[in-house]
């Protein structure tokens, strides 16, 4: 069928081309105005050409484009147009034209010029159904160009649709019908350019014709961009598994069946309103409370195959060395998989010591998602195992001497975030203890101990961090609160007063050290005394927001787990009321960041009224 419509309008530019025409005229000038034909931009063997300040464009380049039929009447010097039911007749030098029977007036009449055939843009485009933009800088047309096929949608086992839709190459999904199934609390705004939808675990933002969309103020790029037909939004299924992470199967019925694991929290999630903290002051008595030896993978961020040249690469390294019987660790990575195919990162130990060693209690946690969810399906739940210590445990491990052995192992799809957090403990059985803790990545089946112990270069312009420091637990004391006061506000993590990952006071090799002030993989606890004068049972309200960036994370009240979800910078903020009893009271906080989050965070302390 495309090969007749190509024959079609040889045939009418042939014809077209032996015509005469007066239209050789000073007004017709050549312009150089790209046009983007569905986000795709025409190529045509002519430049547009401008005529009374109306845009013509070569005939067959608008005909080729929109997959119409083309039929050139040469004794009547008319052009039919065929689309569906849509039957346009235009005339060479003629202001008139037909749709479907009815006459139309043209700003500017088709004409011969250097024996290339121009019709007005916008009168072809619009009469086929077509929306045309003019943004200054090129003409935008753009239509829908799906159809209905065979075959229903199944998100999580609930059917969502029993239809999908084509455009003859790739199938398309209602967006709507799929998010609902996702979450029953989705609602949306839209535009005629835009659909911005509010969900459970985040936010989403769509663009008609765009790959691009924005997840909770991230911009992410999807395969295919997403299609507006009659006011429903369309979505490719490689979009869907993108976004969403899912897994796509088909039937012999051409359904199709995805699986879109929701994040499922045992802690709520603090409320939201649209309230501004005042100015916090910084935490200035910060101190550790443990000696457990914390490592921070977490740069390079991105693996590439600029920062993993070889396919693989230790991202971090704790070397041990001394006299000791026991020591505890805890190993923290956050990293995205851009390798280009499948990943597996683990992490290992090499014992380079004369006897065995052991790891005892080894525990932890971690999560694998589409990098555009990362705060709901890797941050949040790390920070809420921690403060919950809801850990998967791990078999005790031997390490002989000279060898090497791997405590945890992740398999990581393409273009997928992976984080973990992991404790345990190494017990020397004799000797001088000599061995290595590393994170490392391969993209082949590989020998883990193979792997040089050269660690990865360094992400200077992305300054995330990496190396090794004493303690995973920061404690401080906030000063007491006096019940109708006026409301007051701390700043922690804030990076300066209470900066004690920092590169000279870490234990890894300073020249491959990135400082941690966000004191990610750690948790900071924080004790407010409260002074109640009044004799009376009043109310305290605690408020926290992010004051360098979108933040989230977990944070646990006199024993009671709750989670912050992602936060606006400065003008949003979470928060929850405690009640007061007694004429004084202490209240413990202990938080964690979520990776991904920006620090520094405000807490707000403030009775209500």
């Amino acid at each position: 069928m495309f090969k007749k419509i190509i024959g079609y309008v040889l045939v009418a530019l042939i014809s077209f081309s032996t015509m005469s025409t007066s239209a050789e005229a000073t007004s017709i000038r050549p312009v150089h105005i790209p046009i983007i034909s569905n986000g795709k931009t025409l190529q045509t063997d002519a430049s547009p050409i401008m005529v009374n300040n109306r845009i013509l464009v070569p005939f067959r380049a608008i005909a080729q484009t929109m997959g119409a039929n083309v039929f050139w009447n040469a004794n009547t010097k008319q052009v039919t147009v065929q689309k569906n039911k849509k039957v346009i007749f235009l005339t060479v030098q003629s202001s008139t034209a037909t749709i479907n029977e009815q006459t139309v007036t043209l700003d500017a009449p088709p004409i011969i010029y250097k024996g290339r055939t121009f019709v007005p843009v916008r009168f072809i485009a619009e009469a086929l159904d077509a929306n045309v933009q003019w943004t200054g800088k090129d003409v935008r047309i753009s239509w829908a160009t799906l159809q209905t096929s065979k075959g229903a949608v199944y998100v999580n086992q609930t059917k969502i649709a029993n239809n999908t839709m084509t455009d003859g190459v790739y199938t398309y999904i209602p967006l709507k019908n799929l998010l609902t199934a996702i979450d029953v609390n989705a609602d949306w705004i839209e535009t005629d350019e835009s659909l911005t939808v509010r969900l459970s675990r985040g936010q989403l933002t769509i663009f008609a014709g765009k790959n691009q969309f924005i997840v909770d103020d991230q911009e992410v790029v999807a395969p295919l961009a997403p299609i507006r037909l009659n006011d429903e939004w369309y979505v490719s299924a490689s979009w869907i598994m993108t976004v969403f992470g899912a897994q796509m199967t088909r039937n012999g019925n051409n359904d199709l069946f995805f699986s879109i694991p929701r994040t499922t929290f045992r802690s709520p999630l603090l409320p939201i309103t649209e309230t501004s903290i005042t100015v916090p002051q910084h935490v200035t008595t910060p101190k550790m409370a443990d000696d457990r030896r914390l490592l921070i993978s977490d740069n390079p961020e991105v693996l590439t195959s600029a920062s993993v040249p070889n396919g693989q690469a230790t991202l971090a390294l704790d070397h041990v060395q001394g006299l000791l019987q026991t020591m505890e660790h805890r190993v923290f990575g956050w990293h995205v998989n851009n390798l280009g195919t499948h990943a597996t990162v683990a992490i290992m130990i090499d014992n380079h010591s004369s006897s065995d060693i052991v790891l005892t209690n080894i525990r932890g946690t971690y999560r694998t998602s589409p990098n555009s969810w990362g705060h709901y399906d890797v941050g949040l739940p790390l920070a809420e195992a921690v403060l919950r210590q809801s850990f998967a445990t791990v078999p005790t491990i031997k390490v002989k001497a000279g060898t090497s052995a791997v405590i945890q192992a992740f398999d990581v799809s393409n273009n997928q975030l992976l984080g973990f957090l992991y404790d345990f403990t190494v017990q020397q059985e004799s000797g001088m203890a000599d061995y290595r803790i590393r994170t490392v990545v391969t993209n082949s089946s590989a020998n883990f101990s193979t792997i040089s112990p050269t660690l990865a270069p360094l992400d200077s312009y992305a300054t995330h961090p990496r190396g090794v420091w004493k303690g995973t637990t920061l404690e401080a004391t906030l000063p007491t609160y006096t019940i109708d006061s006026e409301r007051v506000a701390y700043s922690i993590s804030n990076g300066k007063t209470d900066h004690l990952l920092s590169v000279s006071n870490a234990l890894s090799n300073l020249n491959e050290t990135v400082h941690n002030p966000g004191h990610y993989g750690l948790t900071y606890r924080l004790s407010l005394p409260i002074q109640n004068e009044t004799g009376e049972v009043r109310t305290i309200r605690l408020r926290f927001s992010g004051r360098g960036g979108a933040y989230c994370g977990g944070i646990k009240i006199n024993g009671v787990v709750y989670l912050i979800p992602p936060l606006q910078p400065i003008t949003q903020s979470a928060y929850i009321d405690y009640t007061v009893f007694s004429n004084q009271d202490v209240l413990s906080l202990e938080l964690m960041h979520a990776g991904g989050a920006a620090l520094p965070l405000g807490i707000e302390v403030s009775t209500v009224r």
